[in-house]
Protein backbone atom coordinates (compact mmCIF):
# COMPACT_ATOMS: atom_id res chain seq x y z
CA UNK A 1 0.00 0.00 0.00
CA UNK A 2 0.90 3.40 -0.74
CA UNK A 3 0.98 6.26 1.98
CA UNK A 4 0.81 9.93 0.33
CA UNK A 5 3.10 12.10 1.82
CA UNK A 6 3.73 15.96 0.99
CA UNK A 7 7.15 17.98 0.60
CA UNK A 8 7.73 18.31 4.67
CA UNK A 9 7.57 14.68 5.02
CA UNK A 10 9.77 14.48 2.04
CA UNK A 11 12.27 16.63 2.90
CA UNK A 12 12.36 15.08 6.92
CA UNK A 13 12.64 11.50 5.69
CA UNK A 14 16.04 12.23 3.51
CA UNK A 15 17.15 14.19 7.08
CA UNK A 16 18.10 10.81 8.19
CA UNK A 17 20.38 10.49 5.34
CA UNK A 18 23.70 11.82 6.91
CA UNK A 19 25.39 14.15 4.16
CA UNK A 20 28.46 16.51 4.02
CA UNK A 21 28.69 20.03 3.54
CA UNK A 22 30.36 22.18 1.22
CA UNK A 23 30.03 26.01 -0.27
CA UNK A 24 30.22 26.10 -3.94
CA UNK A 25 31.83 29.64 -5.24
CA UNK A 26 32.62 31.08 -8.23
CA UNK A 27 33.42 34.74 -9.63
CA UNK A 28 30.20 36.89 -10.64
CA UNK A 29 29.35 38.93 -13.66
CA UNK A 30 31.62 42.21 -12.21
CA UNK A 31 34.30 40.11 -10.50
CA UNK A 32 32.28 39.93 -6.71
CA UNK A 33 32.53 36.57 -5.14
CA UNK A 34 29.55 34.50 -4.95
CA UNK A 35 28.66 31.03 -3.21
CA UNK A 36 26.04 29.19 -2.23
CA UNK A 37 25.82 25.83 0.77
CA UNK A 38 25.74 22.86 -0.51
CA UNK A 39 24.94 19.72 0.61
CA UNK A 40 24.17 17.97 -2.76
CA UNK A 41 27.60 17.33 -3.40
CA UNK A 42 28.79 13.91 -4.77
CA UNK A 43 31.29 12.30 -6.80
CA UNK A 44 30.03 11.13 -10.25
CA UNK A 45 33.57 9.19 -11.97
CA UNK A 46 37.08 8.66 -11.17
CA UNK A 47 37.69 8.35 -15.12
CA UNK A 48 37.69 11.40 -15.78
CA UNK A 49 37.62 12.64 -12.79
CA UNK A 50 33.62 13.99 -12.58
CA UNK A 51 31.35 15.71 -9.75
CA UNK A 52 27.90 16.55 -9.38
CA UNK A 53 25.43 19.12 -7.37
CA UNK A 54 22.51 20.36 -7.54
CA UNK A 55 21.25 24.12 -7.38
CA UNK A 56 17.39 25.26 -7.10
CA UNK A 57 15.92 26.37 -9.99
CA UNK A 58 15.49 30.12 -9.10
CA UNK A 59 19.36 30.16 -7.47
CA UNK A 60 20.73 33.52 -8.15
CA UNK A 61 23.84 31.67 -7.38
CA UNK A 62 23.28 29.31 -10.72
CA UNK A 63 22.90 32.28 -12.84
CA UNK A 64 26.24 32.87 -11.84
CA UNK A 65 27.99 29.40 -12.34
CA UNK A 66 26.61 29.17 -15.79
CA UNK A 67 27.79 32.69 -16.93
CA UNK A 68 31.27 31.76 -15.40
CA UNK A 69 31.32 27.91 -16.00
CA UNK A 70 33.66 27.15 -13.78
CA UNK A 71 33.32 27.39 -9.76
CA UNK A 72 35.36 26.26 -6.21
CA UNK A 73 33.89 23.08 -3.86
CA UNK A 74 35.12 24.24 -0.58
CA UNK A 75 34.44 21.02 1.68
CA UNK A 76 33.56 22.36 5.19
CA UNK A 77 34.88 21.25 8.45
CA UNK A 78 33.47 20.01 11.98
CA UNK A 79 33.53 23.36 13.10
CA UNK A 80 31.98 25.54 10.28
CA UNK A 81 28.50 25.26 10.82
CA UNK A 82 27.76 28.60 10.89
CA UNK A 83 29.80 29.56 7.99
CA UNK A 84 27.28 26.89 6.12
CA UNK A 85 24.51 29.15 7.35
CA UNK A 86 25.87 31.59 6.17
CA UNK A 87 25.79 30.52 2.95
CA UNK A 88 22.33 29.28 3.39
CA UNK A 89 20.49 32.94 3.93
CA UNK A 90 19.22 35.05 1.12
CA UNK A 91 20.13 38.51 0.26
CA UNK A 92 22.84 39.24 2.36
CA UNK A 93 26.65 39.31 2.08
CA UNK A 94 27.91 36.06 2.32
CA UNK A 95 31.00 37.04 2.19
CA UNK A 96 31.63 39.66 4.97
CA UNK A 97 33.80 38.81 6.98
CA UNK A 98 34.68 35.41 5.75
CA UNK A 99 38.56 34.84 4.50
CA UNK A 100 39.01 33.67 1.37
CA UNK A 101 41.48 33.31 -1.52
CA UNK A 102 40.70 34.18 -4.93
CA UNK A 103 41.25 31.14 -7.89
CA UNK A 104 40.85 30.42 -11.79
CA UNK A 105 37.64 29.13 -10.18
CA UNK A 106 35.92 30.64 -7.91
CA UNK A 107 37.21 32.05 -4.02
CA UNK A 108 38.94 29.22 -1.74
CA UNK A 109 37.36 29.83 1.50
CA UNK A 110 40.21 29.65 4.01
CA UNK A 111 39.14 27.95 6.54
CA UNK A 112 37.86 24.48 4.49
CA UNK A 113 39.71 21.30 4.75
CA UNK A 114 39.80 20.60 1.50
CA UNK A 115 38.82 22.51 -2.39
CA UNK A 116 38.08 20.96 -5.61
CA UNK A 117 38.16 23.53 -9.05
CA UNK A 118 35.58 22.37 -11.37
CA UNK A 119 34.19 23.16 -14.82
CA UNK A 120 31.03 22.69 -15.73
CA UNK A 121 30.30 20.25 -18.37
CA UNK A 122 26.62 19.27 -18.39
CA UNK A 123 23.10 20.40 -16.92
CA UNK A 124 20.25 18.53 -16.52
CA UNK A 125 16.87 19.60 -15.37
CA UNK A 126 14.76 17.44 -12.15
CA UNK A 127 12.43 18.72 -11.22
CA UNK A 128 12.55 22.06 -8.72
CA UNK A 129 16.54 21.74 -9.08
CA UNK A 130 19.35 21.88 -12.02
CA UNK A 131 21.87 18.45 -11.52
CA UNK A 132 25.61 19.86 -12.22
CA UNK A 133 27.55 17.71 -13.34
CA UNK A 134 31.50 19.03 -13.74
CA UNK A 135 35.06 17.82 -14.65
CA UNK A 136 37.70 18.51 -11.55
CA UNK A 137 40.58 20.36 -13.30
CA UNK A 138 42.47 20.49 -9.61
CA UNK A 139 42.21 19.63 -6.00
CA UNK A 140 44.06 20.69 -2.98
CA UNK A 141 43.58 18.73 0.69
CA UNK A 142 44.35 20.30 4.38
CA UNK A 143 45.83 17.06 5.46
CA UNK A 144 45.87 19.20 9.40
CA UNK A 145 42.03 19.53 8.83
CA UNK A 146 39.94 18.49 11.27
CA UNK A 147 36.99 16.06 10.67
CA UNK A 148 34.29 16.89 8.27
CA UNK A 149 30.91 18.49 8.63
CA UNK A 150 28.26 16.71 8.66
CA UNK A 151 24.32 17.57 8.11
CA UNK A 152 21.54 15.36 10.00
CA UNK A 153 18.35 15.40 10.59
CA UNK A 154 18.07 19.68 10.17
CA UNK A 155 21.37 20.02 12.55
CA UNK A 156 25.06 19.85 12.30
CA UNK A 157 27.60 17.03 13.74
CA UNK A 158 30.54 15.82 12.80
CA UNK A 159 32.28 12.45 11.60
CA UNK A 160 34.28 10.10 14.02
CA UNK A 161 35.57 6.41 13.28
CA UNK A 162 34.19 3.64 15.60
CA UNK A 163 36.55 2.23 17.88
CA UNK A 164 35.77 -1.15 16.38
CA UNK A 165 35.03 -1.73 12.63
CA UNK A 166 32.07 -4.13 12.30
CA UNK A 167 32.99 -7.06 9.63
CA UNK A 168 30.29 -7.68 7.29
CA UNK A 169 28.70 -11.32 8.09
CA UNK A 170 28.64 -12.66 4.33
CA UNK A 171 31.08 -15.63 5.14
CA UNK A 172 27.70 -17.27 6.16
CA UNK A 173 26.17 -16.79 2.86
CA UNK A 174 25.95 -19.67 1.03
CA UNK A 175 28.16 -20.57 -1.97
CA UNK A 176 26.93 -19.17 -5.36
CA UNK A 177 25.73 -21.87 -7.94
CA UNK A 178 26.16 -20.25 -11.35
CA UNK A 179 30.33 -20.77 -12.01
CA UNK A 180 30.89 -21.74 -8.25
CA UNK A 181 31.82 -18.34 -6.69
CA UNK A 182 32.47 -18.20 -3.60
CA UNK A 183 31.36 -15.23 -1.63
CA UNK A 184 34.25 -13.79 0.75
CA UNK A 185 33.69 -11.65 4.19
CA UNK A 186 34.65 -7.95 3.85
CA UNK A 187 35.95 -5.21 7.18
CA UNK A 188 33.82 -2.40 6.75
CA UNK A 189 34.67 1.06 8.31
CA UNK A 190 31.87 1.83 10.47
CA UNK A 191 31.13 6.01 11.64
CA UNK A 192 28.93 7.19 14.53
CA UNK A 193 27.22 10.25 14.79
CA UNK A 194 28.69 13.02 16.97
CA UNK A 195 26.28 16.10 17.31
Amino acid sequence: MVVPFDATEFRRALGYLPTGVTVITTTGRFGQPVGMACNSFVSVSLQPPLVMFCAGNGSATLIDLRESGVFCVNILGADQGQLCRRFSVKDVDRFAGVPWTGSEAGPELRDAIAWMSCAIVAEHAAGDHVIVIAEVTGLRVNEDASAPLVFHRGGFGSFRAAAEPVVAATAALPRQESGGVRVLSTATRTASWRP
